[in-house]
């Protein structure tokens, strides 16, 4: 058994524990036997992106394309967590958590899905859905040791936050990098409809489609997420 079969099996374990875990033995087996299939197939270094376009048109409405003269860093996967407040009721009488939440922004994780992303979007798509399930610790020890046992680059390259202004940020010295960008939000779309193969996801929960643009960073022009 190859590392990464090995590797998705663990995870899968985990899952099995999980609140939320994918439902039913023969699903949960099919859904991993097919991951680790195709993992199986991919190499996790040195993977161009020069061939991948952004699938813009799935959406209702299309995203503005991206500013000329920019290249594809990185695909990330991020992994974290969507914080909302629930403001005070002005109103004595009414409880306060019946107010409606408010978003007020997210920290995440930024895990490299570069290579997957060049090699099977439909992997790609099942992706956030697996890791979303899986504790954040157990995906980061998994990502290193993927990282090791096959020699490539980090798979950890950066963190996902607010700053005090509300602007999100995007630092990936995790990487060893040097690069970070405050972006603003261009333009917002919803999120296409898809048929995930995961069980137990309909994709409800798929948060609208961003473009970011620049606002400061270093080594970063712009952003989509």
């Amino acid at each position: 058994m190859r590392v990464i079969s090995v590797l998705a099996f663990i995870l899968a374990m985990m899952l099995v524990d999980a609140t939320s875990a994918l439902p039913g033995p023969l699903r949960l087996a099919a859904t991993f036997s097919r991951i680790s299939d195709e993992l199986d197939g991919i190499s996790l270094g040195n993977c161009s992106l020069a061939n991948l376009a952004l699938p813009l048109s799935d959406t209702r409405v299309k995203l503005p394309n991206p500013s000329p003269g920019l290249n594809l860093k990185y695909v990330a996967l991020g992994r974290g967590t969507q914080n909302y407040s629930c403001p005070a009721s002005t109103d004595s009488h009414k409880p306060r958590d019946t107010s409606k939440p408010v978003a007020t922004g997210a920290a995440a994780t930024l895990f490299d899905a570069s290579c997957i992303a060049s090699t099977s979007i439909s992997l790609l798509h099942e992706m956030p859905v697996v890791i979303g399930r899986a504790p954040l610790g157990s995906v980061a020890l998994l990502a290193e040791l993927l990282s090791h046992t096959t020699n490539s680059s980090d798979l950890i390259i950066g963190e996902h936050y607010f700053n005090t202004a509300g602007d999100p940020l995007f630092n990936l010295k995790l990487s060893g990098s040097a690069s970070w960008i405050i972006t603003k939000k261009d333009a917002s779309v919803t999120a296409p409809k898809r048929v995930s193969h995961v069980a137990g996801d309909n994709g409800d929960d798929d948060v609208a489609w961003l473009k970011l643009g620049f606002k400061d960073g270093h080594g970063i022009k712009a952003a989509m997420a």
